[in-house]
């Protein structure tokens, strides 16, 4: 009995990529192809930061779903512009067990998505990233096309901080902030403050709760006078890596000496008190994934903008 080609397309739609870093990794939602044994897969986005221009890395990933077969695919990783067109895309083949990954290392330049044609690529700031999958079959000419959606965050926040008989703080001596937050993708904070060695110098560190995911986080620190008026401020960003196996501490700039406020502390220090407005941006990555529908078609059914795969050498 002649073979027959399955196909099982997926896209992939990042809304807010127009806010993505250059050191985020961005997952997909699993998908799972029912006719390969209900085999799981997802997709891959992320970037080299250390070189220049900034590559992006597209990455076919089959899970460690427990499923024995291995599966000889040929495969179609793509960027899809506003109107469904290719914008990018790269073909390659390969055997993929459980666990395995496959993909380019090298398959767009970051500066080309958000260069000259980004309105083109990017609709409302949505990238739709594509795979097209298929695989010989004896008794099958289905094409399937599953659709997921992953959202990027951005959370914020912002609280006053009131550090009482600031007069008082003597270098070696700390002032500490837990900040607790009830969002499941905004970590909890700890603020250190205390006096450098020479005295004056105010310090703020900034510490993540252990257990979060990489983020982003951005924050403007002010002081507010007695009037209620923003005295000085001073902004910051820092990038909080996941599963760092030691503690990492945001040294926050300095922008505060204890002289310059005891010498107007009327206005500074009403009642002995140092009043800080924090004001935090943290980017936690994907903020929400879902599957939104998966349908399948027999080949007198697909559209005629289905393309037909030439495979090239797999890129390592």
């Amino acid at each position: 009995m002649a073979g027959k080609f399955e196909l099982f397309e997926f896209q992939w739609k990042i809304e807010n990529f127009d806010r993505c870093l250059p050191w985020m990794k961005l997952k997909s939602p699993s998908f799972v192809v029912d006719s390969w044994d209900k085999t799981r897969w997802h997709l891959v986005l992320r970037f080299r930061g250390d070189l220049d221009p900034m590559p992006i890395i597209f990455e076919l990933c089959r899970e460690n779903d427990g499923v024995a077969l291995i599966i000889d695919l040929e495969y179609e990783l793509s960027f899809l512009d506003k109107d469904g067109e290719h914008f990018a895309k790269q073909t390659s083949k390969g055997l993929f067990s459980a666990g395995n990954i496959a993909g380019f290392s090298k398959f767009l330049e970051l500066s080309e998505v958000f260069g000259l044609k980004k309105d083109d690529l990017l609709s409302d700031g949505t990238l739709t990233a594509c795979c097209l999958m298929g695989r010989l079959e004896d008794d099958s000419s289905e094409y399937t096309l599953c659709v997921g959606r992953s959202r990027l965050g951005l959370e914020r926040s912002s609280h006053l901080w009131l550090v009482e008989d600031f007069c008082a703080i003597l270098p070696g001596q700390t002032k500490t902030l837990l900040v607790r937050t009830t969002s499941k993708n905004v970590p909890s904070i700890s603020i250190v403050l205390f006096l450098d060695d020479d005295g004056d110098s105010i310090r703020i560190e900034i510490d993540e709760d252990d257990n979060c995911e990489s983020n982003t986080c951005r924050c403007e620190m002010t002081l507010v006078d007695a009037e209620g008026n923003a005295a000085f401020s001073k902004q910051d960003r820092n990038w909080f890596r996941s599963c760092r196996k030691s503690k990492q501490v945001w040294k926050f700039p300095v922008f505060l000496r204890k002289s310059e406020l005891v010498a107007n502390r009327k206005l500074y220090l009403p009642d002995d008190t140092l009043k800080l407005r924090c004001e935090w941006k943290i980017d936690p990555g994907i903020a929400y994934s879902r599957i939104e529908s998966c349908t399948k078609y027999l080949h007198s059914e697909m559209r005629s903008t289905m393309i037909t795969m030439d495979p090239i050498g797999y890129d390592e």
